[in-house]
């Protein structure tokens, strides 16, 4: 058994327009974790980066959460252990914080239990501790993920995105979290609505699969979600509508939000997000423009004993 091992797992956005619950995408947002085993007492030793201070206020930390319940699965004895945590994904942002996090700490009963899980149950376990499985998928995995779940098991096709593509981002200093903004939802759609989504998600994944640009526009279209959380971020239509209009393929919000991100050409993201950026601030809305590349590869760790 490994005395340290060392975690890096991306973060993800997810939906991508009318995809909801089922599409994923990993970001190159890592959540890096190093796991010092059978140490005097379980602690935080150090967090670094996005939310440092509240990742060491939290009492029920993800991490270890995720950790020990991967440990009572298995029916062995929890060891202590203690972590070191540089985390680049903001928090409550729509941006797979929560999901990066469960993965750290299942992967880290798994290397230290020697392989005694599948991947398919590491991904069931994180898809029942999410609640929902397209951004965990996206963490272990990488790339863009399709995902399903029947009689508990999720069932995951991932493939990695376009080289060339990359997301322009707005990262608004407003939180959201996810629970508040599925309260938002409708408890039914429409029979047109709901074709709408089947349409829209179904294209989203022939237009990563085959590197088209010209079906994003139609396939981020959504009348499950976006109609009704994108009040939760002022200024949502303005901020999307100046990202189409400087060159992105589409534009949508990032999860549950509050971060919104628009499909473009690499070379472009840079700049989109600036414009982006802009027409946030026009609606007094304070954040942060990013360009974000994908991660084809999903979480990986050293042993570091």
């Amino acid at each position: 058994m490994p005395h340290k091992i060392k975690l890096r797992v991306p973060g993800s956005t997810s939906n991508l327009g009318a995809g909801f619950d089922a599409l994923g995408l990993a970001v190159a947002l890592p959540l890096e974790v190093v796991f010092h085993f059978n140490t005097a007492s379980t602690q935080i030793l150090s967090v670094s980066g996005e939310g440092a201070e509240e990742i060491l206020r939290v009492d029920d930390h993800l991490i270890l959460h995720a950790f020990q319940r991967a440990c009572r699965e298995l029916r062995r004895p929890t060891p202590e252990v203690a972590l070191e945590i540089e985390n680049q994904i903001p928090l409550q942002r729509g941006l797979g914080s929560s999901a990066a996090a469960i993965v750290a700490g299942l992967l880290a009963a798994q290397i230290y239990f020697e392989n005694a899980f599948s991947p398919q149950q590491i991904l069931d376990l994180a898809g029942e501790l999410e609640g929902h499985p397209e951004n965990a998928s996206a963490s272990l995995r990488g790339g863009f993920t399709i995902n399903g779940v029947e009689n508990g098991q999720v069932i995951c096709e991932n493939f990695a995105p376009p080289e060339n593509w990359a997301a322009a981002g707005f990262i608004p200093d407003l939180k959201i979290a996810t629970a508040d903004a599925r309260r938002m939802l409708p408890p039914s759609l429409s029979r047109q609505e709901a074709v709408g989504n089947v349409q829209s998600a179904a294209m989203m994944v022939a237009a990563f699969a085959q590197a088209n640009p010209k079906l994003l526009a139609f396939a981020a279209k959504d009348y499950l979600h976006q109609p009704y959380r994108k009040h939760l971020v002022p200024g949502f239509d303005t901020i999307c509508e100046a990202a189409m209009h400087n060159g992105a393929y589409c534009a949508f919000l990032s999860g549950s939000g509050s971060t919104l991100l628009a499909i473009c050409e690499s070379r472009r993201a840079p700049k989109i997000a600036q414009t982006m950026a802009q027409a946030a601030r026009a609606h007094g809305l304070t954040g942060r423009p990013r360009a974000l590349s994908f991660s084809a590869q999903g979480a990986s760790w050293e042993d570091s004993s």
